[in-house]
């Protein structure tokens, strides 16, 4: 799907807009849905350029303006609806969903340009962080025993897309948080069923079966995950 989305990133300026144009269109305007707000002129006139044929839309008398009294009326009756939403906590959930969504047109892009390796070296990948990465909140995970660990760069790469997010977005705050805790590279999942777990607490104790079933780090784990969850209300 990918490839052939991006096969029309190859218009030419004259040309229909691309691929990634309309996603990028539609992600605005879901998030202006989100917001409560609704769509600016501009974002309106390049929806209707976007989706317009090629012979229309040239031909098109010049572009839409809606007046001010019918903006100010349509966002007095969207309001109410709105603030019941955000109220909710549903409308934050979306525009942080729409966050994540913006990534998939710079993906299209890059294979457009011939990018089809999805095993890229760390050049690429922090590349992409530092202008891609827009999570709200991001939970890193540090094991002090892991050779392989690269939290703290990669903790200093997201504060870097926090200063490209807020150069356009100055009031957008990332709350990156991390935590150091006990174990190897393989914490996480050097753990059992947690049927079996549960049986040998009972016999054993939960001290003791998780330190003979080394599973001790895991359930750290588990409990700093749901934490973090909780500190978010998700």
């Amino acid at each position: 799907a990918f490839t052939s989305i991006a096969r029309g990133n190859n218009s030419t300026a004259a040309g229909p807009s691309s691929g990634t144009d309309g996603m990028n269109i539609g992600l605005d305007l879901a998030r202006a849905a989100a917001r409560g707000e609704l769509p600016s002129d501009e974002l309106l006139n390049d929806a209707i350029r976007f989706v317009l044929p090629e012979a229309l839309a040239s031909s098109e008398p010049g572009d839409v303006s809606v007046p001010k009294e019918i903006r100010d009326a349509a966002q007095t009756l969207i309001e109410p609806a709105a603030s019941a939403l955000e109220g909710a906590g549903v409308l934050p959930l979306v525009d942080q969903a729409i966050d994540v969504l913006e990534q998939i047109p710079l993906l299209v892009e890059e294979v457009a340009d011939g990018a089809r390796d999805f095993n890229p070296p760390p050049s690429a990948v922090r590349a992409a962080a530092r202008r891609a990465y827009r999570a709200r909140r991001t939970l890193l995970l540090q094991y002090d025993s892991d050779p392989l660990d690269e939290s703290e760069e990669i903790e200093e790469l997201l504060r870097e897309a926090e200063t490209v997010m807020r150069m356009k977005r100055p009031m957008i705050a990332f709350d990156i948080q991390r935590r150091v805790l006990k174990g190897g590279h393989a914490a996480p999942v050097l753990a059992p069923p947690l049927d079996v777990a549960d049986k040998l607490e009972d016999v054993l104790g939960a001290d003791t079966a998780k330190e003979r079933l080394l599973y001790a780090e895991a359930d750290a784990t588990v409990k700093e995950l749901l934490q973090w969850l909780d500190e978010g209300q998700l």
